[in-house]
């Protein structure tokens, strides 16, 4: 049996039409008060009585105080580049929904007021800042995937996700925040996932993990949990819920490395849905790690498949393990090595069948420099791949990133999930490999509906999922 073959995804609801003459109406469903003001307790964020002049002081704040984020502003000449290039204006032609249309609300707002806030005269493009102008910058905002795509193509280099990250923490600090996001970062805050997993859980899917491995590869496996060890093991907490063969990719390769090695059920998530909304909270979350991994005594930090979680640690938790003389890596850097150095060895054989194709996760490609130790695994695990017609740092974005994964956008990313199937199906692939959380999570309801339309069979998975398949134990 093909062991990495996805699970089946049940019964695809009703088939939501689509416009694309009009996307201004998907418009995530907001937070309520009470979870925002938990939000807000927790990074010291004050109350409002006025939102929409808080937030054109915090975005002010934000395009002075970040240089990227002015120059993105001030630099821009509308030559359209971004525009070929962005996966949300491609999917919707909705020219609001691109990086320059994004960038124009805020650009407007810019020519109506004065640094101090103070109303200008009617300039050309001056923006009123009233009920209905909020109300566009808060929905188109909010449908950017954060990809960086646009920073790929435009000859200027502005990077128009920074400006969304700005524009959404200023957003956050008058209480507007998405409630998916919202639910995301409180469960991860409170229980150290994002799904909001007990400890016991955790454990018991350890468990049974364990009883897989042994049963299909022969091998007893025996993580720690919560005890202290040279490593701590951070995968996203999906990873222990949805994408059991990924786990178990992790404990048989960890394993067959001898690596001592600790789960921590106090820090299980290595996702960080902070980066989405707003630092103070992504700060919060990869301050409990770095705190986690210190308390079970940790030299080395390593961390699973997740591209937004990847790039959160690699920038920011990183340089604070550092400081507490704790390295921080990714599996992929360590199965990379174990290779070279002959410590494990692979049957490819084991995962013929299927036509391969590679796509890179956004924040890998484009904020994690995680590019050529995926494809080095991958042509050590399967026979042959291909690399996607758009690769490397002009992947396209699964349709997911930026926290578009809550229900009320559904038909909105399987709209920007066309472009990479369709490329999928331009080589003549029907499996694609993501090895990234939030891309699986994607991929898992929008296959579905995408075979269907289109009439074929593309299945997906992670990485280590195929390494678990492989490997010789």
């Amino acid at each position: 049996m093909f062991r990495g073959q996805p699970r089946e995804v049940k019964t695809v609801p009703q088939e939501i039409e689509f416009k694309k003459e009009d996307t201004s109406n998907f418009e995530p469903l907001w937070a309520k008060e009470e979870l925002v003001s938990t939000l807000h307790s927790r990074v010291n964020n004050e109350k409002t009585s006025d939102p929409k002049e808080l937030f054109f002081k915090c975005m002010m704040d934000g395009v002075k105080n970040n240089r990227n984020v002015k120059l993105a502003i001030d630099l821009c000449v509308h030559c359209g580049a971004c525009l070929n290039a962005c996966p949300t204006y491609l999917s919707t032609e909705d020219i609001h929904n691109s990086p320059v249309g994004r960038a124009d609300l805020i650009r407007g707002l810019l020519k109506s007021r004065n640094l101090s806030g103070k109303l200008l005269g009617k300039a050309v493009g001056a923006i009123e800042l009233n009920d209905q102008s909020f109300r566009d910058i808060s929905t188109y905002y909010y449908q950017c995937l954060e990809c960086r795509r646009c920073g790929e193509i435009c000859p200027f280099g502005i990077d128009q996700a920074d400006v969304t990250r700005t524009i959404r923490s200023a957003l956050y600090d008058t209480g507007k925040i998405s409630r998916y996001t919202a639910i995301i970062i409180d469960n991860a805050e409170r229980t150290g996932n994002n799904m909001a997993l007990p400890p016991p859980a955790l454990r018991s899917t350890i468990e049974f993990a364990q009883d897989e491995i042994k049963e299909e590869k022969g091998v007893d496996v025996t993580p720690k949990i919560d005890e202290p060890a040279y490593a701590m093991f951070v995968p996203p907490s999906a990873d222990f819920f949805s994408n059991m063969e990924t786990l178990k990719g992790y404990m048989l390769f960890l394993h067959s490395i001898g690596l001592d090695y600790t789960f921590a059920t106090e820090h299980a998530e290595l996702a960080n849905f902070g980066l989405f909304t707003d630092e103070k909270h992504l700060r919060a979350i990869g301050n409990h790690m770095v705190e986690v991994a210190t308390k079970l005594g940790a030299k080395i930090v390593v961390v699973g498949e997740c591209g937004h979680g990847w790039r959160a640690f690699k920038n920011y938790v990183i340089p604070e393990l550092s400081k507490r003389g704790i390295t921080g890596m990714h599996v992929f850097n360590l199965v990379q090595d174990a290779i070279k150095d002959g410590k494990i060895k692979f049957e490819p054989k084991k995962n013929d069948g299927p036509s391969y194709v590679y796509q890179d996760p956004c924040n890998y490609a484009r904020g994690g420099d995680m590019i050529d130790e995926p494809r080095f695994i991958l042509s050590n695990v399967v026979s042959k791949y291909q690399d996607s017609p758009h690769s490397r740092e002009r992947t396209w974005c699964c349709g997911g990133g930026g926290g578009l994964l809550s229900d009320e956008f559904l038909p909105l990313r399987t709209e920007y999930a066309k472009l990479w199937y369709e490329d999928t199906l331009s080589i003549g692939g029907d499996y694609v490999i993501r090895p990234c959380a939030i891309c699986k999570a994607q991929l898992s309801h929008t296959l579905p509906r995408l075979n269907k339309k289109y009439d074929h069979k593309v299945s997906s998975s992670g990485l280590m999922d195929l390494v678990y398949n492989a490997i010789i134990p």
